[in-house]
């Protein structure tokens, strides 16, 4: 009887079909099992269910959520006690493509977007549903992008946004709530899983030394600048309420203006005021010079008082 035992004990499964998921070809990692009795990753089956809500093995119409649906805990158990190299090996790919490092970018193919932007995006694609799962898994960012018209291919330079709000809707489509952060330039990028993710190095202006006459100059100038943005905003408000022509009201935002002190921020925050091509946002992308910009958003703002157009 021990010795029976004993060889029960013993005894461990082999790696055969049955722990490996028929999607990826790779040993199951965080196994769901569906109604009709086939396992997958959930990774994998979530990825699936972006184009339909058939099981891939028999078609069987599948009414769950991978999000929630739980894991098989059993098979998981099986998983990880006996195949403990490979699952490391899983669960390293997997945190992997959860985007927690800071200088590996997913990147959404739409337009121009400058730091401290904010705008509403309506996620469809299900390229773009893989890559907000896996986004909001790690550090909620991503890098947006465009196509620059005088080269055919992605930009060089993007701006790094964080998701804010992400509401799942219930056909599979994410709203999301993004604010512009970092500028970056692209190195290098490739494809994965049907979107685009590059390797980027963060890029900031070239500012003076803290404490020196130039830099006070800047601040000075980003305050004189600051006082006339908020003066054309107050202007702009009161052509709304007398029923001028106005849009892009989301941004007159007089008391959340970047102080002087951080003259960058302030700039980017006086070129949002502007309705701007995409080509010309672009450029104030690749602009390493702060007080270039500052004098770029002042001028604009001027020619909009002279003619009469407060508000782009």
């Amino acid at each position: 009887m021990s010795g029976s035992a004993k060889r029960v004990k013993q005894w461990k499964p082999q790696r055969t079909d049955d722990f490996e998921c028929t999607l990826c070809l790779k040993l199951l990692f965080e196994p769901v099992t569906t109604p009709c009795g086939h396992s997958f990753c959930r990774s994998c089956v979530l990825q699936t269910m972006d184009h339909g809500n058939k099981c891939p093995m028999c078609r069987m119409v599948l009414f769950i959520s991978p999000r929630t649906y739980p894991i098989s805990v059993t098979l998981n158990n099986i998983i990880q006690k006996n195949f403990p190299e490979e699952y490391a090996e899983r669960k390293l790919e997997h945190e992997n493509l959860t985007y927690g490092g800071t200088d590996t970018l997913p990147l959404f193919v739409m337009d121009v977007v400058l730091p401290c932007q904010k705008l509403s995006l309506n996620i469809f694609e299900p390229r773009y549903r893989l890559m907000v799962r896996r986004i909001m898994e790690g550090n909620h960012r991503m890098g947006m992008v465009i196509i620059d018209s005088t080269t055919g291919a992605i930009a060089d330079f993007a701006c790094e946004v964080e998701i804010l709000e992400c509401e799942p809707l219930p056909d599979g489509r994410f709203y999301l709530e993004v604010e512009g952060r970092r500028r970056f330039r692209i190195l290098r990028s490739w494809d994965q899983d049907g979107y685009r993710v590059a390797e980027v190095e963060w890029v900031q202006d070239l500012l003076p030394s803290e404490g020196t006459r130039e830099r006070e100059d800047l601040q000075k100038m980003a305050s004189e600048a600051s006082e006339h943005a908020q003066t054309w905003i107050r202007n702009a408000r009161e052509a709304v309420r007398i029923g001028r022509r106005a849009r892009r009201l989301d941004f007159l935002q007089a008391d959340a203006v970047p102080g002087a002190q951080d003259p960058e921020k302030f700039s980017f925050w006086l070129v949002n005021l502007l309705n701007l091509k995409p080509s010309e946002r672009l450029n104030l992308l690749r602009m390493r010079d702060t007080r270039e910009r500052i004098s770029c958003g002042l001028n604009i703002l001027r020619r909009t008082e002279e003619q009469g157009c407060l508000v782009q």
